[in-house]
C-alpha cells in the first residue's frame, strides 16, 4: 500500500472512530498514532485552529446562533476579505455540517480542526468577551442575512395580526404569503437561490432534522419580541420545487374566552350554557379547519372552569393553557394518540373531558362511551353542519342507539371578516386602522343543533341527514346562513362574507 493510500486509509479509520464515540477528528487521528494537524492539512487542506488565546470578532459571532454553535461544536472565528467565514469544528470532515451552517451563515464556510478541549476554551474565551462587552447578556445572536430576513418576515406578520406564514417555494421564486383574518396576501417574492437558505434556518429555529428533505416534518419555534414570546408550530411539506414551510402563529395572549366575543348572540349563549351544565352527555363544535372550533372548545372549557371539577384534555396539539385544567398533547412518535389517552384519562376520575377532535372509530367508540358514564364530554369533527355530524359517527363504527342516548347539542360554526370599529367598511379605502381592508378580526356565524328527543329517535332509526337537518328547522333553530344575515343586520359584517364562508 503506498503511503498515500495508508494516510487515506487512515483518515477514513479516524472518521469512523470519531462519528461512533465523543472524540473528535483530531483525538481520533491521535489515538490511531498520526499528528492530526499534518494528515488533515496534507489530504483535506484543512488547517488546525493555532494555540494561543483567540477572541473570536464580533462579526464572526453574529453569523451563527448560540444553539447552533454548541449543538454542531462550531465556532466562528473570524471573516477574511472575500467573505468566508473561519469555522473552528471538532469535525472539520462533516460535509453536511459544513452545508449546514453555510445555509444558516449564507456565506462560504472555511472549516479549521480543532480538539475538544480547545473548543472547551475558545467557547470559554468567547463568553468572557461577550459577558464584558454585553454587560452578560450572552453569546452571540443570530444576525446573519438570512437569519435578519427569517425574523424579519415572522416578526411582521406578528405585528399585522397574521395567523399563519406560507413559504413557498415555485421554480423561478420563494413565494412567502400570510393569512390575516382568514385571507392569504403575498408579502415577499425572493430569488429562489435563498430557498434552500430559508428552509434551513426556519428549520433549525424549530428543531428540525435539517438533512431530512424526502419526508414531512413538525416542529415549534419560541420567537420572542419586545413585549412578549411567541409559539409558533411549524410544518414542513417535501414539493416538486423545494419544501413547503407553513407556520401557524398562536396568539394564546389575544384570546378572550367569552362567547360574546366569540360572536354567540344571547340565545346561542343561553341554549350552551343549558347543555354546559348538565353533568354527563356530549357536545361536539364541527367545520372545517380554521373555523375556529378550538377557540370556541376553550370557551366552553373555560365556562366550566372550577376548583370542584375535574377537567382533563388530550390535544393535538396543546394551543392554549389554562389554569386549573390538566391538559396532554398526543405524541405519535411513542404510541400516544387520541384513544390512547383517553383511555388512561378515564382512569383519572374526571368530570369534564375534551378530546381535540375525533379522527378514528376507537376514539369516537370512548368518546360515546365515556359520555354516557357519566362525563361531559366535548369534542370537534370536521363536518360542514351539524346534521353531518352524526352521519359521520354512524360512519366510524358508533351504533345509532348509543350515539341518541349520548349527544346533546351539535354546534357547527365558520369564522368571517368583522366589519372595522372604526369605518365600518363604508369608506371604500377603509381606514389605518384596518389598514385599508374596510375589516378588522374575525367573527364567528353559528349553526346550533339540540339533539331533541325526534331528532334522538331519527337517529336511533338511522334517518337521512336531510331528515334530521328539518327536524332542527322544525324545532326553530337558525342555520349559519341565519345567523350570517342577522350579524349583517347588526352591521358587523357583510352578506360577501357570509355567502363565501356559509356556502363552503
Amino acid at each position: 500500500m503506498t503511503r498515500t493510500n495508508h494516510v487515506l486509509a487512515v483518515l477514513d479509520e479516524a472518521i469512523a472512530l470519531s462519528r461512533s464515540s465523543s472524540l473528535g477528528i483530531c483525538e481520533s487521528l491521535e489515538k490511531l498514532g498520526c499528528n492530526p494537524t499534518q494528515i488533515l492539512r496534507d489530504t483535506l487542506g484543512i488547517d488546525s485552529v493555532s494555540e494561543g488565546e483567540i477572541a473570536p470578532d464580533t462579526e464572526a459571532l453574529n453569523a451563527l446562533p448560540m444553539d447552533v454553535i454548541v449543538r454542531a461544536k462550531a465556532l466562528p472565528l473570524s471573516i477574511d476579505a472575500h467573505g468566508r467565514l473561519s469555522v473552528a469544528m471538532t469535525d472539520p470532515t462533516d460535509i453536511d455540517r459544513i452545508a449546514e451552517l453555510q445555509a444558516i451563515a449564507g456565506v462560504p464556510i472555511v472549516p479549521l480542526a480543532c480538539t475538544n478541549a480547545r473548543m472547551d476554551q475558545l467557547l470559554a474565551l468567547t463568553r468572557r468577551k461577550m459577558g464584558q462587552s454585553t454587560g452578560g447578556s450572552g453569546l452571540g445572536s443570530a444576525a446573519s442575512p438570512i437569519a435578519r430576513l427569517v425574523d424579519s418576515i415572522v416578526l411582521g406578520a406578528i405585528r399585522d395580526g397574521a395567523s399563519d406564514i406560507h413559504f413557498e417555494p415555485f421554480e423561478r421564486e420563494l413565494v412567502v404569503r400570510v393569512r390575516k383574518d382568514g385571507i392569504l396576501h403575498v408579502v415577499r417574492r425572493l430569488s429562489y437561490r435563498v430557498a434552500s437558505e430559508v428552509v434551513s434556518r426556519l428549520k433549525i429555529m424549530a428543531s428540525m432534522d435539517i438533512a431530512e428533505r424526502r419526508r414531512p416534518q413538525d416542529g415549534g419555534i419560541r420567537f420572542a419580541t419586545e413585549s412578549r414570546v411567541w409559539d409558533i408550530r411549524v410544518s414542513a411539506l417535501p414539493t416538486e420545487n423545494g419544501q413547503k414551510m407553513v407556520l401557524r402563529i398562536l396568539d394564546r395572549g389575544s384570546v378572550t374566552l367569552d362567547m360574546a366575543s366569540l360572536g354567540m348572540f344571547p340565545a346561542h349563549q343561553k341554549l350552551v350554557e343549558k347543555y354546559l351544565d348538565r353533568p354527563h352527555g356530549m357536545i361536539l363544535v364541527t367545520g372545517p379547519t380554521g373555523s375556529g372550533k378550538t377557540t370556541t372548545l376553550y370557551t366552553l372549557l373555560h365556562r366550566l372552569r372550577s376548583p370542584e371539577i375535574n377537567i382533563c384534555t388530550v390535544e393535538d396539539p396543546v394551543e392554549y393553557r389554562l389554569e386549573g385544567i390538566t391538559q396532554t398533547a398526543v405524541n405519535a412518535k411513542i404510541g400516544l394518540n387520541f384513544s390512547a389517552a383517553l383511555r388512561t384519562l378515564l382512569r383519572q376520575d374526571p368530570d369534564v373531558i375534551l378530546v381535540g377532535e375525533i379522527r378514528d372509530s376507537e376514539t369516537a367508540e370512548l368518546a360515546v362511551r365515556a359520555a354516557l358514564t357519566g362525563h361531559l364530554v366535548l369534542s370537534t369533527l370536521h363536518t360542514n353542519d351539524a346534521a353531518t355530524a352524526v352521519a359521520r359517527l354512524v360512519d366510524m363504527g358508533v351504533e345509532p342507539f348509543l350515539l341518541a342516548s349520548c349527544l346533546q347539542l351539535v354546534v357547527a360554526q365558520r369564522l368571517v371578516r368583522r366589519l372595522c370599529p372604526e369605518c365600518h367598511g363604508e369608506n371604500s379605502t377603509g381606514c389605518a386602522n384596518c389598514s385599508g381592508s374596510g375589516f378588522q378580526g374575525r367573527i364567528g356565524i353559528y349553526e346550533m343543533m339540540p339533539v331533541d328527543e325526534a331528532i334522538s329517535e331519527a337517529i336511533q332509526k338511522r334517518e337521512s341527514v336531510s331528515a334530521i337537518r328539518g327536524l332542527a328547522r322544525k324545532a326553530g333553530w337558525l342555520d349559519i346562513s341565519a345567523d350570517g344575515k342577522e350579524k349583517v343586520e347588526a352591521k358587523l359584517t357583510t352578506m360577501a362574507e357570509v355567502m363565501r364562508e356559509a356556502l363552503t
